[in-house]
């Protein structure tokens, strides 16, 4: 007999302008910070600047993800 999958409720979290769930937001954080530091592996520490970019977004849009959370 096959099983049924039972969706939870989704914890949506804020994404710019849009909001998004949690894996979602895992996936877009992915896209941001993996090609960053990928290079700086491959260069020795060298970073370019759309890879500083890239990382910066990074951590200001997990901040308001953050405080969204907090203040529920």
């Amino acid at each position: 007999m096959p099983t049924k999958k039972i969706k939870t409720p989704q914890t949506l979290v804020k994404w710019g302008h849009e909001e998004v769930t949690l894996r979602e937001l895992f996936k877009e954080l992915n896209k941001l910070v993996a090609d960053p530091v990928r290079n700086l592996y491959e260069m020795d520490g060298d970073m370019y600047l759309s890879d500083y970019r890239k990382l910066c977004d990074a951590q200001w849009r997990i901040h308001i993800s953050l405080e969204e959370y907090k203040n529920g």
